[in-house]
């Protein structure tokens, strides 16, 4: 009845979508990812990758081939504003170091790299773990029942179509994804914002640049404003300027000479010899989807929210999304949790979508100089943003009386997530675990390096007795459950862990597969299997 079949389809191969195939392959999940294009993306677009994403490579092994390929990016650090490369500097300035972390995160810092560069290193690690990816293939139908999603794929080469029954498909189609189309699923916010072009090129930039080195560069003269980036080998560049539809002006109206023009006016080069790579039209906008999920169907990336650049949280957030998803199709799928996880994926990825497009949108009004002082005082520091975040869903034990602050409605009173400091995160149940350096077996690792496959119960130092209860108590739900001791299997090499975790020495933490507080006990709990059977019963069957 089907060509073939598989637990999971992914739709969409860029950065999000090959993430997803990464995270689930990491967990040992069989998916099919199909992408229309030949393949990785040869534009740069997104740029840089905050501590929080490095953190979620880091647990499948791939942040030292990150920082290997971000090597040469390390010097580019001048903002500035420029009649041409080759012309008067209007403005220039440096952009000031990147905030040290290295207290809350293994990762010490963001790390610059074009998307076009990391693509091809999440996909061959994804590779490594077994992934199944198919450039050149096209999703062309589809269907979806109680039991599964039939998919129609073409190969765009030879026309032949396959059809793929999987459980569930992940769709990772971008901006416009036909998939949310197809479902009749609307978008929310404030729409396209600017219309955008951008060139990308080959030219010799050694001379132009004059030995300086651009995190952004503005352009602005007669006969052409943008920004002009370019990369680490100098030659190679990106020029992105904007379009009016509302004037008439079309894709189509940049031809190849005309854009090679404006690449030499930006360069300030009369006679550069410039070759053209692509031109792509893109929409910079302000929407989030109504939903997230739909039946057996889950939206991820660009399909799920379009948030404005300002702010470089876009790709950032959607490989939180596949994050999110990964180990939750992995615990449905082996048994170990019940369907009813998935909806925690609404829950929790939708209202940090809405919060994400809003703070780069105030961002992006504030840097346009627009911004109300309202509007100003909201935005949010970008590691409350990308590290901050509180989930409130079903797969999350909240404590009597927490004291996580009510988030601000969204945009027509739409629910958001509301955003802690990092620094004061404290094991709240809903918040991303703190990091805190131990020892194991001699090695010195991160807490975060604990988490990744399976729940995980951290003891407090007197907390043994826990450790019977959580053994009994997942042995009889079937589920695989770590447990380790602080002063046992696990060392102090850093801040007191029991202060960082907010829990007596007596008591127990329970921390999701992403890294995220479940539960944490209270000062006077009793060491019981009830009480765990409870807690991983509320995590994982909710």
């Amino acid at each position: 009845m089907y060509d073939e079949t598989t637990p999971v389809l992914i739709v969409g191969g860029g950065v999000v979508g090959l993430s997803t195939s990464l995270f689930l392959s990491a967990h040992g999940v069989r998916s099919v990812l199909v992408e229309r294009h030949p393949g990785t993306a040869i534009h740069p677009r997104a740029w840089g990758w905050y501590p929080r994403t490095l953190e979620l490579y880091r647990s499948v092994g791939l942040t030292d081939a990150i920082y290997a390929e971000s090597a040469g990016f390390a010097g580019h650090v001048l903002n500035g504003k420029v009649e041409s490369l080759t012309g008067r500097e209007i403005h220039m300035s440096r952009i000031p170091d990147e905030e040290d972390v290295s207290d809350i995160s293994p990762i010490e810092r963001l790390v610059s790299l074009p998307q076009d560069r990391i693509e091809p290193l999440v996909l061959d690690r994804a590779y490594e773990l077994g992934a199944d990816i198919r450039f050149g293939a096209e999703l062309v139908d589809l269907a979806q029942d109680d039991e599964g999603v039939t998919a129609t794929v073409a190969d765009r080469k030879t026309g032949t179509r396959r059809t793929i029954r999987a459980e569930y498909l992940v769709a990772a189609d971008g901006t416009h994804s036909p998939i949310r189309e197809r479902l009749g699923i609307r978008r929310h916010g404030r729409g396209v914002v600017r219309h955008q072009m951008s060139i990308l090129f080959r030219a010799d930039l050694t001379g132009p640049l004059a030995g300086r080195r651009f995190a952004i560069c503005q352009v602005e003269n007669d006969r052409v404003e943008g920004i002009l980036g370019h990369d680490d080998s100098l030659g190679q560049g990106t020029l992105i300027v904007t379009y009016h539809p509302e004037k008439g002006e079309r894709p189509e109206d940049f031809t190849d000479e005309r854009c090679v023009e404006l690449v030499r006016a930006a360069v300030g080069v009369p006679d550069l010899e410039v070759g053209l790579r692509s031109v792509m039209p893109w929409e910079m906008g302000a929407l989030v989807a109504e939903r997230f999920t739909d039946g057996r169907i889950f939206l991820v990336g660009d399909a799920a929210h379009v948030v404005p650049p300002v702010g470089g949280y876009g790709a950032n957030t959607g490989i939180h999304d596949a994050h999110n998803l990964a180990w939750k199709l992995h615990a449905v799928l082996t048994g170990s949790a019940s369907p009813t996880l998935l909806a925690s994926y609404d829950a929790e990825r939708h209202p940090v979508g809405v919060t994400v497009m809003t703070q780069a949108g105030l961002r992006l009004a504030t840097r346009g100089g627009f911004a109300t002082p309202e509007q100003k005082a909201a935005v949010r520091d970008t590691l409350m943003v990308t590290f901050g975040y509180v989930y409130d869903s079903s797969a999350v034990v909240a404590e009597p009386g927490d004291t996580v602050p009510a988030a601000p409605p969204g945009p027509g009173g739409i629910r958001t997530a509301a955003l802690v400091d990092p620094r004061q995160l404290g094991g709240r149940p809903g918040t991303r675990a703190p990091h805190v350096w131990l020892r194991l077996d001699g090695k010195r690792i991160s807490t975060l390096d604990l988490f990744g496959r399976r729940p995980v119960l951290l003891l407090g130092s007197a907390g043994e007795p826990w450790r019977a209860a959580a053994t009994a108590a997942a042995k009889r739900l079937g589920v695989d459950l770590d447990v380790h001791r602080i002063g046992a299997d696990l060392v102090e090499d850093d801040r007191p862990w029991h202060d960082t975790y907010g829990v007596t020495a007596q008591g127990a933490v329970l921390v999701r597969p992403d890294g995220f507080v479940c539960w944490r006990s209270p000062a006077d709990a009793e060491p019981t299997e009830s009480t765990v059977e409870r807690v991983l019963t509320a995590l994982l069957h909710p």
